[in-house]
């Protein structure tokens, strides 16, 4: 959120409430409640009952809450039950209507009428909109999840990773500037006000660094066409190492065009445990990608596979993940993300640990090989380092 322009405070049955103004949403508390809308009035974070609950786009509604700090633990559970989604947004809109009527404020952006019981069903009837729009948007960064998220290109085009299921359901494929220049109006159009919040646009699906520089040139120039430069932050996206070259100069013309940051799947550093995860190596090449990257004022996010090869590979993926990363160029700017391995029975994965005969480490196991690798980690400015739990995704 951006700076408060006004704040307005009193009480309900002796208990304090406020209603914060920014200049792309509107938060309003009820003693320990918390609730923040954009300026659609679409719900984003909702806080009560001991409870997080966040709201995407989509309609998607996850329900989060800290069951301990020391170890970390939390529930975490995404709400599927479509009436179990509705009492939540009930809930939210009575008590905000509340909250409306005590304080009786005005000049909330128009949106006095728009906070109500009533706009559930908008809410709901956007979720079909929002599908027509966008493909499945099956993952994104941590640090992207209220970005604007434009598709100009659908699914991954290795799409071979044992690990991963995420694109399975479609073919690679580019939009034609055509095409892309009308998925960008309609994206626009259905976000309205919603679009001041989200500050970085992340270009999806899988790799869009896969793209000619040209052609993504093209796809930023299109974006340009409806959005003001000044008014974002910066594009993103993920990469692979193995199937994107991109000169230095290419790189370069790329983060003069707004390119902030690019997100890598290293994974492993060994190439053992990498021919486990039908990933190409050698691990080596990543570093070829990251100094090319840095070298043109482009900042990475290294994902690490956390519990990859079970324990049978264990100190391997900890001491030859520690070694690649200590070669990496990485700085504060930079980001290590850790993604505990999610084992699916259909996955790939599955089977070919059992040809292994692997071992899955639990989740104390898992921390323990975080905690294993961060201690090895040897950058003069380190880089931030977080969890990065593909079940939170939302947009």
């Amino acid at each position: 959120m951006s700076k408060i322009i006004n704040i307005f405070k009193g009480s309900i049955d002796g208990i304090s409430s406020t209603i914060s103004i920014f200049r792309d949403s509107i938060k309003f508390t009820f003693g320990d409640e918390v609730y923040v809308f954009d300026l659609e009035a679409r719900p984003i974070f909702m806080y009560f009952n001991d409870m997080l609950y966040e709201r995407g786009l989509s309609g998607e509604i996850i329900e989060k809450k800290w069951i301990s700090l020391n170890p970390p633990k939390r529930f975490l559970r995404r709400v599927i039950d479509k009436g179990e989604k509705r009492d939540i947004l009930k809930y939210t809109f009575n008590r905000v209507g509340e909250i409306l009527d005590i304080l009786g404020v005005k000049g909330l952006y128009g949106l006095e009428d728009r906070l109500n019981i009533d706009r559930i069903w908008e809410l709901e009837s956007e979720e079909e909109r929002f599908r027509r729009i966008y493909r499945p948007i099956s993952i994104l960064p941590p640090d992207q999840y209220l970005s604007l998220v434009f598709q100009p290109l659908e699914g991954c085009p290795y799409n071979k990773c044992s690990f991963c299921t995420f694109y399975r359901d479609r073919d690679f494929r580019y939009k034609t500037a055509d095409e892309f220049r009308e998925h960008v109006k309609e994206v626009i159009e259905f976000l309205g006000k919603s679009i001041l919040i989200r500050r970085r646009i992340f270009l999806a699906d899988a790799n869009a660094l896969f793209a000619d520089t040209e052609q993504l040139l093209e796809y930023i120039k299109i974006i340009r066409e409806y959005i003001d430069r000044g008014s974002i932050e910066g594009f993103y996206s993920f990469s692979d190492y193995f199937t994107v070259y991109k000169t230095v100069y290419e790189l370069k013309t790329l983060r003069s065009e707004g390119y902030k940051r690019v997100y890598i799947g290293l994974e492993s550093g060994s190439d053992d445990v990498l021919k486990i995860l039908s990933k190409p190596g050698p691990a080596e090449r990543s570093l070829e990608l990251v100094k090319r990257l840095k070298e043109a004022g482009i900042t990475v996010g290294i994902i690490i596979l956390i519990g990859a090869g079970g324990r049978e590979y264990y100190d391997e993926h900890v001491m030859k993940t520690i070694k690649i990363l200590n070669a990496m160029p990485l700085d504060k700017r930079d980001i290590i993300y850790y993604s505990k391995l999610k084992i699916h029975s259909d996955s790939e994965y599955y089977k070919i640990s059992r040809e292994y005969g692997l071992t899955e480490l639990d989740d104390e196991e898992m921390n323990m090989q975080i905690d294993d690798i961060r201690r090895g980690l040897k950058h003069i400015e380190k880089p931030i380092q977080a969890i990065y739990d593909i079940d939170e995704t939302i947009y």
